[in-house]
């Protein structure tokens, strides 16, 4: 797997830097003081190259002049992963397929920074954790556990058995600000065109929706799911003292 772009590269570096097998810079770029200051400290190669090599590997993307070859994403244990997530009372992110790597890679770095633990998504119909996603999460996707599951439904309801909420976005549900919640918290999300599934917004303890004043009356997942976060991770820092 390739990893570029600067930011994508610095919070590799600072997470995961035994994942890299190689790096390439083109010559001349600029790097930020950060950055130059874990180079000084890789054990991996660092190779430097004419841009066009880098245009070629990347497939013409916006590299900025850094690419990163990595060993494929680390996996968490769905079990391991429900088992944090009660020690710490805290949060995670499912996802119902959910397609578009662009809105996934936003959704990473919404759960990286909002105080996710992970995020969740199906094995099949929804969007993997490809070079696309990790670079729209701006290096986030380093930061969090990640898992797949073959069936999101039976995950789900495993976490039911175990004392884990779940709270599925949706239109029609309840004001996520006037909702009560209960930790620790399982957030679904659903996909871009048919949302969270029937028979998982049937297993869920609440639907919550966000409220809308404006004369668009949708959002996309990605918006939804930070603006929900937001909210449901202020609740918990209050809960917490």
């Amino acid at each position: 797997m390739y990893i570029f772009g600067k930011n994508p590269v610095l919070e590799l570096l600072k997470a995961n830097p035994q994942r890299v097998e190689k790096l390439f810079i083109a010559k001349k770029t600029h790097l930020p003081e950060p950055l130059l200051e874990l180079l000084g400290n890789v054990s991996f190669p660092v190779i430097h190259v004419e841009k066009e090599r880098l245009d070629r590997m990347s497939g013409n993307k916006n590299h900025q002049g850094i690419l990163a070859v990595v060993r494929e994403i680390e996996f968490t244990d769905p079990s391991e992963l429900l088992s944090e997530l009660i020690e710490k009372k805290g949060i995670l992110v499912a996802l119902d397929e959910v397609q578009d790597p662009q809105n996934l890679g936003n959704i990473l770095r919404s759960a990286e920074a909002l105080g996710a633990i992970g995020v969740v998504v199906p094995a099949l119909r929804s969007s993997g954790f490809t070079e696309g996603a990790v670079k729209a999460s701006a290096g986030a996707v380093f930061h969090l556990k990640l898992a797949t599951v073959a069936n999101l439904k039976n995950f789900l309801m495993r976490a039911k058995d175990l004392g884990i909420w779940v709270y599925s976005l949706e239109v029609g549900g309840i004001d996520i600000y006037k909702a009560t919640y209960n930790f620790p918290i399982i957030l679904v999300a659903g996909g871009e065109d048919k949302g969270v599934g029937k028979s998982i917004l049937a297993l869920s303890d609440a639907v919550i929706t966000i409220p809308m004043v404006g004369r668009i009356n949708s959002l996309n997942v990605a918006s939804s799911v930070a603006i929900a976060l937001s909210w449901i991770s202020e609740v918990r820092g209050k809960a917490n003292g």
